[in-house]
């Protein structure tokens, strides 16, 4: 009974972790078309998906809290290998009625392109599944954590 309920606690800690890819997923598979995928997710973020990177964007006027003040930039990037920048311009709409921006729903975590998407009570997290590299966006939309 005590080594059970030992696997039962590690398996929550873990699970709470920050950073750590959700096992369980809303998609039977890896879904790969199209090879950009548009979602929106809490407090006004536009996010674009492809097997290269994640970027996100806040909709409206005001960018990201955390955005530094010496960045010009207010896209925020994660590269596959965990490489986290911000960068000038927007990463826009969609404009291929085939490939609509996608409303992230409750039903989560959703995979696209090798990057596991998880909406949670903190916020969006967009994790890469083989380097576990990726971002928290946080749920009012404000701030974006590169972990």
């Amino acid at each position: 009974m005590r080594r059970q309920s030992a696997a039962v606690l590690g398996a929550v800690a873990v699970a709470m972790s920050p950073g750590v890819t959700p096992s369980a997923t809303a998609q039977p598979t890896d879904n790969q078309w199209p090879p950009q995928v548009y979602i929106s997710t809490t407090g006004n973020v536009r996010c674009v998906i492809t097997a290269a990177n994640v970027a996100c964007e806040r909709i409206g006027p005001e960018n990201f809290h955390t955005l530094p003040a010496t960045s010009s930039g207010h896209v925020a990037s994660v590269a596959s290998d965990g490489t986290f920048t911000w960068s000038q311009g927007g990463i826009g709409e969609s404009t291929d009625p085939q490939n609509p921006e996608l409303p992230l729903g409750n039903v989560s975590p959703y995979r696209w392109h090798g990057w596991v998407v998880f909406r949670g009570p903190d916020g969006t997290r967009l994790t890469n599944i083989r380097s576990t590299h990726g971002m928290l966006v946080s749920i009012d939309g404000e701030t974006v954590t590169p972990y």
